[in-house]
């Protein structure tokens, strides 16, 4: 067994794709507030972190997203993540408050939500997102694969993060990464011996994003993972904060 540096600090800058923030409805989380998080990424090493509010998922899009926003305001650290339900919001609303507080992604969660991933419910979500240069993230545990790789393929120009995939998906995941060049995929629960060098082989690193999937999992592992996983400088410099930044406008 090779030894474990307990000193670990990454040694590139890392911006987190996968953090909620804020108390969750079902259970109690070692860490639900501002000052936890940020206190996390600095043990971490982490500059900063895209977050959602689980509120917004669980309960109330609206009410959530506004919370979050109020929580992390004047904190540059934290980036904000909408979260909308295409089949009850309104487009035209959300789209407003999307562009009026400089929100530069969505993420959506049908099978909570009680909606298909179908055209016929999304379609105006996925034209808007790609014609404002947005970028959906979506839980695999969330969504049909076959609805996600049928709509996705009539969207080649919406770009979509598959987020926190496990070793139990990859035998969908991995041909849907191969097929559609408009997703990417975030690593928070990608443990799998050797995975990431499989997926740099397969879709390559500029496709990749880190992602801790804090507070239900801790930030470092995955992090220390990619440092130990063989990566060129620029690809693990890519990975952990680059690929994130250019999805996000953010360079």
């Amino acid at each position: 067994m090779g030894q474990v540096d307990l000193n670990f600090k990454p040694s590139v800058p890392v911006f987190d794709a996968n953090v909620a923030l804020g108390r969750h409805h079902n259970r109690r989380v070692r860490v639900d507030t501002v000052e936890g998080t940020l206190e996390a990424m600095v043990q971490a090493g982490i500059g900063r972190a895209l977050v959602y509010a689980p509120h917004a998922v669980a309960f109330d899009g609206q009410e959530g997203n506004q919370v979050l926003l109020e929580t992390i305001q004047n904190e540059p650290s934290l980036v904000p993540q909408y979260v909308c339900s295409p089949a009850t919001d309104d487009l035209d609303s959300f789209a407003a408050l999307v562009m009026e507080h400089g929100v530069r992604c969505v993420r959506m969660a049908p099978n909570l939500h009680k909606y298909p991933f179908r055209d016929w419910v999304v379609n105006p979500w996925l034209e808007w997102l790609a014609a404002e240069n947005l970028t959906l993230w979506m839980p695999v545990d969330q969504v049909d694969p076959a609805e996600l790789h049928d709509v996705a393929r009539a969207h080649p120009k919406a770009k979509i993060v598959l987020s926190e995939v496990h070793y139990s998906h990859v035998t969908w995941a991995m041909p849907l990464l191969h097929s559609l060049p408009n997703f990417r995929v975030e690593i928070s629960r990608f443990v799998i011996a050797g995975g990431v060098s499989r997926l740099v082989e397969a879709i390559g690193a500029e496709r990749i994003l880190f992602g801790s999937r804090f507070p239900d999992s801790p930030m470092a592992p995955q992090l220390y993972n990619l440092h130990r996983s063989g990566l060129s400088e620029a690809s693990l410099a890519a990975i952990c904060s680059g690929n994130l930044e250019r999805l996000l406008g953010m360079e």
